[in-house]
């Protein structure tokens, strides 16, 4: 009699089987299941599984990983000399060489398949005694076996276990990681997100989190500011297995990260508000007293300014920034720009004593946080231009204007008339010669283009 059963998540899981070949051989598991013959059916599904653990095998091998590359160097001797002992004796241990040495798989998810290989084996050699102990598998398990080799291995890439940490590591360190989010959003999910299983992403949050704490953090020095963004992808495209796991390892964590490299996790505060209320309160304590005492090379070595995306320590940092010198508040806005620093950065343009000066501060601090501009802010960079004579004859504020509008055109809608009425006035000013250079023909001619 055979199984009557229509189109169903089992399809669905087939069409994400990575390997065209492992498709085509589970499809047959399918093809039997549905057409009654249970035994086969289990059978195949079993040589899917296999087969899929061997091209896996083989695809890490030639990432250089030695586990898979041993095995596959045994499993091609024993083809090359058609040793079946030998051959027999791998299939046996296959599974157990997939979980521990290519660390393919789960704990659950490998004893679901050791039951499959179970089965498999009363399948291919009953025991002839009478007919009725022969093994009658139900058409609900063999259904669960065929599932269970699709979700647990056949749809997955073999990225699982230390060697996809290993890989993600070289590929941080590597010159061609990405450099912007939406870059390093799509790397992630194309070779680690996309088909991973749980205890992969795990894992790799948990790597990311430890990486700029731990015994090899000196590596990670320049990179933790890239950490917190790779950080944040993985939370939008993983939120439930991020959501589930952060609250508790933040807790515990945070706690066991020595003081000189606490300032630190403030990138990841950048990232995600949620670490500062995850955070113990005796944690949020140190953080508090590091940002109030630490000195400012130590604030920038860390990028302790990103703490300013949490309101509690936004305003510590706000006091220890009007307390620096003014060569140190040039250097913290040009180095670390955000959107709480353009109206010191504004201030400073606005104090310029020299044409000289007015350039630099222009490129030093008003370029750099000219893409946090909101609308009153252009207003109170036009004015301070107007105002202040050695800014408004320096030979390069037309350019440094030029760039901001280019930096705020998204809020062009919002701004133009302040833009346009800076232009009129600059006309009048120069005698009606539109044409004068301190006129601003370059301003004058993006409002042209930009109506």
């Amino acid at each position: 009699m055979s199984v009557s059963v229509g189109h169903s998540d089992i399809d669905s899981l087939v069409l994400a089987v990575r390997d065209r070949e492992a498709r085509r051989l589970i499809g047959e598991a399918i093809t039997a299941y549905r057409g009654g013959a249970l035994r086969s059916a289990i059978m195949s599904t079993w040589i899917a599984v296999a087969y899929d653990i061997i091209a896996k095998a083989r695809e890490l091998a030639g990432q250089g990983e030695a586990a898979p590359r041993a095995l596959v160097t045994d499993l091609d001797a024993a083809i090359a000399a058609k040793d079946k002992r030998k051959l027999q004796s791998i299939e046996s241990e296959l599974l157990d060489k997939a979980n521990s040495d290519l660390e393919l798989l789960a704990p659950h998810e490998y004893s679901a398949l050791a039951r499959l290989q179970e089965d498999r084996h009363l399948c291919a050699h009953p025991a002839f005694v009478v007919e009725d102990e022969l093994f009658q598998p139900s058409p609900e398990l063999v259904r669960a076996h065929i599932v269970h080799a699709l979700q647990h291995l056949l749809i997955h890439a073999p990225l699982q276990g230390k060697s996809a940490i290993a890989r993600f590591d070289a590929d941080l360190l590597g010159p061609a990681f990405p450099a912007t989010a939406e870059d390093i959003g799509t790397f992630l999910r194309a070779r680690y997100l996309d088909r991973a299983k749980d205890v992969l992403v795990v894992n790799l949050i948990k790597a990311i989190i430890a990486a700029p704490f731990g015994a090899e953090r000196p590596k990670y020095a320049s990179k933790v500011r890239t950490l917190a963004v790779v950080l944040r992808e993985i939370a939008k495209s993983k939120t439930a297995i991020y959501d589930g796991i952060m609250p508790a390892f933040v807790a515990a964590k945070v706690g066991q990260i020595q003081d000189d490299v606490l300032l630190s996790i403030c990138p990841f505060l950048e990232s995600d508000a949620r670490l500062w209320d995850w955070m113990l309160e005796p944690d949020r304590m140190r953080i508090r007293r590091l940002l109030e005492t630490a000195d400012v090379e130590s604030l920038k070595a860390h990028a302790a300014f990103d703490a300013f995306a949490i309101p509690p320590l936004s305003a510590v940092l706000l006091e220890r920034f009007n307390g620096f010198d003014l060569t140190t508040q040039i250097s913290v806005v040009s180095e670390h720009p955000r959107r709480e620093l353009v109206q010191p950065a504004i201030d400073l343009y606005s104090g310029a004593g020299s044409f000289r000066g007015a350039e630099m501060l222009g490129q030093s601090v008003i370029l750099p946080t000219a893409p946090f501009f909101e609308q009153a802010d252009v207003e109170a960079l036009l004015g301070a231009v107007r105002e202040n004579d050695q800014i408004w004859y320096a030979g390069g504020t037309p350019d440094v204007l030029e760039q901001v509008f280019d930096l705020t055109k998204t809020i062009l809608g919002l701004t133009r008339e302040y833009w346009q009425a800076f232009v009129d006035g600059q006309i009048a000013r120069m005698e009606g010669d539109a044409s004068e250079y301190y006129a601003y023909p370059g301003l004058q001619q993006k409002l042209a283009e930009n109506p």
